[in-house]
C-alpha cells in the first residue's frame, strides 16, 4: 500500500515538473525604445510556446518600471493572441502598431528628466487543452495560468533642438571669453 502512495506522489510531481517546463516565452521588440517627453513609445512582441498538446492565449499584461515618468497602455486584453500545435504555429509575432496592436505602449509625461526607465512587461498567460480558436472549444478545457516576463527599457531623451540651443549658447559664452580676454588683463 505505501508502495502505491509514494508512486501516486513521485507521478505528480513528475507531471508538475513537466507542466513547469511548458512556460511560454515572451519577447518584446524592440527591448529598448527611446522618444521625447509628451510622446508614446510601444512595443511588439514575439510568443513561442511548444507544449505538444496545449495551447496559451495572452490575456492582459503591465509595467513593473517607475510610473513616475509615464503611464502604460496594454494592448494585449484587446487581442486574441494564441500559440500552440496545428492549426495554430507555436510562434507568433505581433509588431507594433501605435493605439491598436502590439504588446503595450508607454506615454512619456511631459515633464521628465532625460533618463532611461528600466522595467518588465508581466504578461498574465492561460493554457488549454483545446484549441481557442476552435469553434469546438471548450472552456472547462483550463490546464493552468501564470505569468511570463519580458525585459524592456523607455529612454528618454530631449528635442534635438535642445542640443542646437546648448552649443549656441556654449559658443556665445566661449565668445564672450575669449572676446573680453585682453581686458581682463589689464585690471
Amino acid at each position: 500500500m505505501m508502495k502505491a502512495i509514494y508512486g501516486v506522489f513521485i507521478a505528480a510531481g513528475l507531471a508538475v515538473g513537466t507542466y513547469a517546463a511548458s512556460v511560454p516565452s515572451i519577447q518584446a521588440l524592440p527591448s529598448t525604445v527611446q522618444g521625447r517627453p509628451g510622446t508614446a513609445v510601444g512595443w511588439g512582441l514575439t510568443l513561442t510556446y511548444t507544449a505538444p498538446g496545449d495551447w496559451v492565449l495572452l490575456n492582459d499584461s503591465f509595467f513593473t518600471g517607475s510610473p513616475v515618468y509615464g503611464t502604460y497602455k496594454d494592448y494585449v486584453v484587446n487581442e486574441f493572441i494564441v500559440a500552440g500545435p496545428a492549426p495554430e504555429s507555436s510562434s507568433v509575432t505581433v509588431p507594433f502598431s501605435s493605439g491598436t496592436a502590439g504588446l503595450g505602449e508607454f506615454d512619456i509625461n511631459a515633464k521628465v528628466p532625460y533618463t532611461s526607465v528600466p522595467g518588465n512587461i508581466v504578461v498574465d498567460y492561460s493554457i488549454f487543452s483545446q484549441d481557442p480558436n476552435s469553434p469546438t472549444f471548450d472552456p472547462t478545457s483550463f490546464v493552468g495560468s501564470g505569468q511570463a516576463s519580458a525585459a524592456v527599457t523607455v529612454n528618454i531623451v530631449p528635442e534635438p533642438g535642445t542640443f542646437a540651443l546648448l552649443l549656441a549658447a556654449f559658443s556665445l559664452l566661449a565668445f564672450v571669453i575669449f572676446a573680453f580676454e585682453p581686458y581682463r588683463s589689464k585690471c
